[in-house]
């Protein structure tokens, strides 16, 4: 008893030095202001809004009048969360509906896509009377109601633990469109990693790579494409070291370049290209198992016929052959399912060196 009693201090102990770590890892402020002063942030680019949020604003007619009508009302609206960089701007991190609803109202969210600013309010489910008003034709004093309500925003200050920032973006997004994992890698280090991002930018544009690839347009609005040049970039080198999952270790990988002071370099660059062009003969079936695209497929092939660049360049008519032996391999097959784990992340690449090296031989 006293050996379990003296345990439970240890571990309290250690519990509560956790806790107040990880807490002092994390620089908060909060404050309250109205929509119309957030809006002129906007505007001054004082507040900013990622490409890789930005793309994600899909609130339907309806969910925005809803939030239109209970401003207009008061009823309370949940807080804004930002990131504040050390220049003082802010960079959205949960709110994008609440705030692109309310700029595209006004008519000044910056976007590309057409028909997104100056809409047309619908009836509401309690105000039915606002079907049909717009920013241009709604009464002055409710125009001046909207951008005079009050939100709270809470800061997020970026000398906060790397880590925490991480968990923050992937937390906190409540407004009915979750980042996806590269989307918060894309928040978080785009503008450390510029030689990355271009690369990535020019990767998913090529024609043999859209080839082999064949993703949906749901996948690509998800920037899955861009998750599979990352998957490889981090894979290709250091396969042989992943000890967590593959969402985990491309995340992991990124941060070690930006906490390094390095960037991606020309060597991997040119072997993505050339092991994309090697493989484009093969089509969309390439990673594909029963016509179902594989990312395990994808990760363990394409890492797989970088390395044996020099053989199956000489002999392309083999590569079908050692593509085929992978996705048709008993023990690949039955981990595919289970990419992200542990263990099976580098143990289907294993399966895939193999056979490429025994044909190669």
């Amino acid at each position: 008893m006293r050996n379990k009693i003296t345990k439970n201090i240890v571990d309290e102990q250690t519990l509560d030095a956790e806790i107040k770590e990880t807490r002092n890892s994390l620089t908060t402020d909060r404050l309250d202001m109205s929509f119309g002063e957030i809006m002129a942030m906007y505007e001054r680019g004082e507040l900013v809004i990622n490409p890789g949020f930005q793309r994600l604003y899909r609130w339907s007619q309806e969910q925005k009048t809803k939030f239109m009508e209970s401003i207009i009302l008061g009823i309370p609206i949940p807080p804004i969360f930002v990131a504040e960089d050390n220049n003082g701007r802010w960079e959205l991190v949960d709110g994008l509906q609440r705030l692109s609803t309310i700029f595209s109202f006004f008519g000044s969210l910056k976007t590309e896509e057409k028909n997104i600013n100056n809409w047309t309010l619908e009836a509401g489910e309690l105000l039915t009377s606002l079907e049909g008003f717009s920013a241009e034709s709604l009464p002055l004093r409710y125009l001046l109601n909207i951008k005079r309500s009050v939100c709270r925003i809470e800061i997020i200050k970026w000398d906060s633990k790397w880590d925490m920032r991480y968990e923050l973006f992937s937390r906190l997004n409540t407004g009915g469109a979750i980042l996806t994992e590269q989307e918060i890698r894309n928040s978080i280090f785009r503008s450390g990693l510029e030689k990355f991002y271009s690369f990535i930018e020019e990767a998913v544009k090529r024609g043999n790579f859209q080839k082999i690839t064949q993703l949906t347009p749901k996948q690509r609005k998800e920037l899955f494409d861009q998750e599979l040049i990352v998957r490889y970039v981090s894979l290709v080198d250091e396969w042989n070291t992943v000890d967590a999952s593959i969402s985990l270790h491309a995340t992991t990988f990124m941060r070690n370049l930006l906490e390094a002071h390095k960037d991606i370099d020309e060597s991997t660059i040119s072997r993505f290209y050339s092991t994309v062009d090697l493989l484009a003969p093969l089509g969309k079936e390439t990673f594909r198992i029963k016509s179902v695209f594989s990312p395990s497929a994808y990760d363990a092939i394409m890492v797989a016929t970088t390395h044996h660049l020099d053989y199956f360049s000489k002999h392309n008519d083999r590569l079908k052959a050692a593509v085929d032996a992978v996705k048709s391999n008993d023990e690949f097959r039955a981990t595919r399912s289970a990419a992200s784990s542990k263990t099976r992340t580098k143990k289907k690449i294993e399966i895939a060196m193999s056979i490429f090296s025994d044909l190669a031989k």
